[in-house]
């Protein structure tokens, strides 16, 4: 009788231990969600520009909450890790000219190129620079592609293709229309400066950008944020930046050939680079200012394993007060990226409802994302726990605002076994992991994971977004459309209450509490799937 109690009580027990395993998404409520996004997007916090005057505010907000939820100070007792910042604001030249074998083609700034600089010099310039068609400007051996033949670049400028050679396609060349590292704008600058190039000029098109001209110009002569360095970026082009597509159009028939012949050239296999009969001369002004921003962090101590941790980011910056659009220059941010950080609150705050799990918990809210990801970039070269002991990154960024959805959807998805995690809590709650609908865009490495990624900790990056309940899948895809082009990076990504549904913000954040609570009970440190680039990193770092 004794044996079958005790039996009865250990069934008991482990039965209780499942049906509350996940306790702790009850205290997830909706009003403070809508109380974080109303507060942190409102004018009040003039775009949450990292270095102005409101991000004292933003901040002591987050670690307030921090600190009413019961998270510990993360950073040796204080709950902010300073992040030195170089600001730099450039005037750039009334036109970017080029002399042409048909004559002189003179570019409008912010109409027809946007350029800016990160070099520590108060003048810049391109002084009938030779101009080199380079393709897409990446070299990848292990696609065998070198866009730049060893040519010699130094003082010259080089044209490239927005995206890689694989975008628009369904064959196995890079990833077919799935976005590499090699097709992002910021690893196209990094490559000419290590190519030795004196300017960059990427040609902007909305399908393979991701995102229309007129975010460009919105962020074209604005302050520019960059991690401050000793040597002042000296290794850095002198000049970086875009043209529109209409400027290269005639820029090429310029030279001889059309836009659509460039791009045949470009996507070969066997590209290599070509000196167009062109130099380019412009003009750039800039002035510094060299500060701190800080990220805001708060931390749950593990109970059997504090040295290994999950850590979930959610950025809280914006664009701050930039080119007004209808009378209104406050780009509020209230999807980009109020969400988040209310998502992330909420998240700490389940945690802190039930027992310390068995791995720490950290949470990031990461200044300059807008910038680049700088705070997560800093971040993970001073980290308060080795990437080695830190078994993954959960974040997200850009939820909107339309109420529950069907869908999981994982950037990135097909990289790690974190998919497996995900799908679970996923299959909880009723959803389908979904791929994301613009593989071609690169949205996983346009968020603040993507450093973590660089270091080899998997990483996940979803929310609900392709099948809203209340619209259906067609529709949802319109929003998100619509979205895009009209609200992202605008003075319109504001909160309104009387329309907006925060419900799926509420599931989503249930979600990935379900997620982080299993990763923090769990023995099991997620790998690398086969094929993936970052699984070397990670196996390196885990020897």
């Amino acid at each position: 009788m004794k044996n079958l109690l005790l039996l009865l009580s250990i069934i008991l027990t482990c039965s209780c231990h499942t049906v509350n395993k996940y306790a702790g998404q009850e205290t997830i409520l909706y009003k403070n969600i809508e109380k974080h996004i109303a507060e942190l997007s409102s004018d009040r916090y003039l775009g949450r520009m990292p270095m102005s005057s409101t991000e004292g505010i933003t901040i002591d907000y987050i670690a307030a909450q921090m600190k009413e939820i019961g998270l510990e100070p993360a950073n040796k007792g204080s709950y902010f890790q300073e992040v030195p910042l170089l600001a730099v604001n450039s005037k750039i030249s009334q036109t970017l000219d080029f002399e042409t074998p048909k004559g002189s083609l003179r570019l409008n700034k912010l109409v027809d190129y946007v350029t800016f600089s990160r070099r520590v010099e108060p003048e810049q310039s391109l002084d009938k620079s030779e101009l080199v068609f380079a393709g897409f400007g990446i070299t990848a051996p292990e696609y065998g592609r070198d866009d730049f033949q060893g040519m010699d670049l130094k003082g010259k400028t080089i044209l490239v293709f927005v995206n890689d050679p694989g975008y628009g396609k369904t064959d196995d060349y890079f990833k077919g229309n799935t976005m590499t590292y090699y097709g992002r704008w910021t690893y196209k600058f990094e490559e000419a400066a290590r190519r030795g190039a004196k300017g960059c000029l990427i040609i902007h098109e909305t399908g393979p950008a991701g995102y229309p001209w007129q975010v460009v110009r919105n962020n074209g002569e604005t302050t520019k944020l960059y991690l401050k360095t000793d040597d002042g970026y000296k290794e850095r082009c002198a000049f970086e930046g875009w043209i529109s597509l209409s400027s290269a159009e005639q820029l090429f028939t310029a030279c001889g050939m059309s836009l659509d012949q460039a791009k045949k050239m470009a996507v070969q296999k066997d590209f290599k680079p070509v000196i167009l009969p062109v130099k380019v001369s412009g003009a750039m002004k800039s002035t510094f200012e060299t500060n701190v921003s800080r990220n805001v962090c708060g931390l749950i101590k593990g109970s059997k394993h504090p040295d290994e941790v999950i850590v979930y980011t959610a950025h809280w910056d914006h664009i701050g007060v930039g080119t007004p659009v209808k009378n209104d220059s406050i780009y509020n941010g209230a999807t980009d990226n109020a969400s988040a950080v209310s998502w992330m609150l909420e998240i700490a705050r389940a945690f802190k409802s039930v027992p310390a799990p068995d791995r720490s918990i950290l949470f990031v809210s990461v200044t300059s994302e807008e910038s680049g990801l700088l705070g997560s970039s800093y971040y993970v070269e001073h980290p308060f726990f080795p990437m080695s002991k830190t078994v993954a990154c959960i974040n997200t960024d850009v939820m909107l605002f339309l109420g529950t959805f069907k869908d999981v959807m994982l950037y990135g998805s097909g990289q790690s076994q974190l998919d497996e995690w995900v799908k679970k809590a996923a299959d909880n709650q009723g959803r389908y992991l979904a791929p994301d609908p613009n593989p071609e865009n690169g949205m996983f490495f346009r968020s603040d994971q993507f450093p973590f990624v660089k270091k080899g900790v998997p990483a996940i990056y979803a929310k609900g977004y392709v099948e809203a309940e209340k619209y259906g899948k067609t529709e949802t895809l319109k929003k998100i459309d619509q979205y895009w082009k009209q609200t992202y990076h605008s003075p319109f990504d504001e909160y309104h209450p009387a329309t907006d549904d925060l419900s799926g913000v509420v599931e989503d954040a249930k979600l990935l509490y379900q997620v982080g609570t299993d990763l923090a009970n769990s023995p099991e440190w997620p790998t690398w799937n086969e094929g993936s680039e970052f699984k070397a990193i990670r196996e390196e770092s885990r020897k």
